[in-house]
């Protein structure tokens, strides 16, 4: 490919001569350029082709007549910085070649060009050329260093990201499921699956009334460090934890990712749940806050899995009868149980110890359902409620009147009822009501125990002739001495 030298002269004579010469090689072409529009012309050309010249040849008496314009004109073009300015003269003299150098000439050349002279021209092109093309080479080279820069930069903050992700998804899930979930990024899309999963729900008793006669900050330390020793243990099972509501715990076994002993997790999940209270209630003692007690209960069964929401706000839930039927089976028990459902019995048969059995009725569902308290796990796991102290009611000095108010939910259903309280202690109260009340009790009923102005919320335990068991689900903060019950006695 020739290479282009652009001469600057005026004289038609010179010029063509100087052509002839450069031209005679077969690696130059010289353009020439008679006036200083033709030279703006052939700039504009250059700059819109990327195709500047090689070398730059003016002539000296061409230059003198116009006051230099055009080699000034061209010197102050930032894309031609760099391109060699030969100068052709008729006679050399010292003021000639000054001028030529102030003016920036590389090399002074005598009309007509020698053989030497048009070497020496060809030779600059040459090395013009060269220079450009590793000019261009280092600017790849410095793009490719910068994209590389770039490249890392993006990576290092892709890194950040993800340490970033796996710091909030781990507050949600196992490192095993915010692995999958990050790994597929398909996973934050909208939609989910059906999938049989075990759901768990975990609620403390009494602790809406409880946090009533709490400070905020005594209210948000106790269900800090609580949600934070069971995220802990359902985490440790592989679950999924769906959502805090309020001071309950929803979680789910085999979701996102599958298992295969979703039941065993659960159930081995909740007994150490409840094992590890007697450590929370020793720190909520340690810092002046009251003892807290825990029911939990646990299905399994079809559900829906997955991301529900809208494209602003999202959010992994479970959903299906499943999870209504885990609720309610939650709700029957008292502090320290684990309900499972008839499900997750018949799923650990071979490895699942029960203390007793009973049934419930549902709301929207004809047939009662058992439900069973589990008490160990064989097998996968060997786990076993831990036995603490057993709370057996003593006998009151002075029998103490009460009011009790049968409970549906939050409401009270039933008229007040008089009982007799015969037995106490920090879990338990034993009530001794006249038999014709009786058929208005029933096994795991809600009722609110009034004594004076103090009130207790308990759950019927045991139903006897004319006697009554219930375990507290919240006291009031004089209940048990307005009934006699002296600090003692609790020791």
């Amino acid at each position: 490919m020739k290479r282009d030298v652009w001469v600057l002269c005026n004289s038609r004579e010179d010029m063509v001569e100087a052509q002839r010469r450069v031209n005679a090689g077969g690696a130059l072409r010289a353009i020439c350029l008679f006036s200083f529009e033709a030279l703006t012309k052939a700039m504009e050309r250059a700059q819109q082709t990327s195709e500047m010249p090689s070398l730059l040849i003016a002539d000296y008496e061409s230059a003198c007549k116009e006051e230099f314009r055009s080699v000034k004109f061209l010197m102050s073009k930032t894309a031609f910085i760099g391109i060699p300015l030969f100068f052709m003269t008729g006679i050399r003299t010292e003021e000639t070649d000054r001028k030529c150098y102030e003016m920036g000439a590389t090399v002074i050349l005598t009309k007509p060009f020698s053989k030497i002279g048009v070497t020496r021209i060809e030779r600059a092109a040459m090395q013009q050329m060269m220079t450009r093309n590793y000019e261009k080479v280092l600017q790849r080279q410095t793009m490719e260093l910068t994209a590389a820069k770039e490249i890392k930069r993006l990576n290092e903050q892709l890194s950040v990201r993800n340490r970033l992700l796996h710091q909030i998804l781990g507050k949600y899930f196992s490192d095993e499921v915010v692995d999958v979930i990050l790994e597929k990024p398909e996973g934050v899309a909208i939609g989910g699956e059906k999938r049989v999963v075990t759901v768990m729900m975990a609620d403390l008793r009494g602790f809406t009334a409880l946090s009533e006669r709490l400070s905020a900050d005594e209210v948000v330390s106790i269900l800090n460090h609580y949600l934070s020793e069971m995220t802990e243990v359902i985490m440790k099972y592989k679950g999924t934890i769906i959502e805090f509501i309020g001071d309950a715990i929803l979680a789910v076994f085999g979701a996102p990712l599958a298992a295969e002993h979703t039941a065993e997790d659960a159930v081995a999940a909740a007994i150490e749940m409840q094992n590890r209270m007697s450590d929370i209630n020793r720190y909520n003692r340690e810092n002046g806050y009251p003892d807290i007690e825990a029911g939990i209960g646990i299905h399994m069964g079809e559900a829906f899995i997955g991301n529900i929401g809208s494209e602003q706000f999202m959010r992994y839930n479970v959903i299906g009868q499943v999870v209504n039927l885990c609720s309610r089976i939650q709700s029957y028990s008292v502090g320290g149980q684990i309900l499972v459902s008839q499900q997750v019995m018949d799923c650990l048969a071979d490895c699942l110890g029960v203390k007793n059995s009973f049934e419930i009725s549902m709301k929207g569902i004809h047939e009662k359902l058992s439900v069973f308290e589990a008490e160990s796990l064989s097998g996968l796991y060997e786990r076993k409620l831990t036995q603490g102290k057993e709370d057996v009611p003593a006998g009151l000095k002075q029998p103490v009147l009460a009011r009790i108010f049968l409970l549906q939910g939050k409401s009270v259903v039933k008229d007040e009822i008089s009982a007799t309280i015969s037995a106490l202690s920090e879990h338990k109260i034993v009530l001794m009501c006249d038999k014709e009340h009786m058929n208005e009790f029933s096994v795991y009923q809600d009722v609110d125990i009034v004594v004076g102005e103090e009130n207790a919320y308990a759950k019927i335990i045991k139903k006897e002739k004319d006697r009554l068991q219930l375990h507290f689900t919240f006291l009031s903060e004089f209940f048990l001495e307005v009934c006699g019950y002296e600090a003692e006695e609790r020791k």
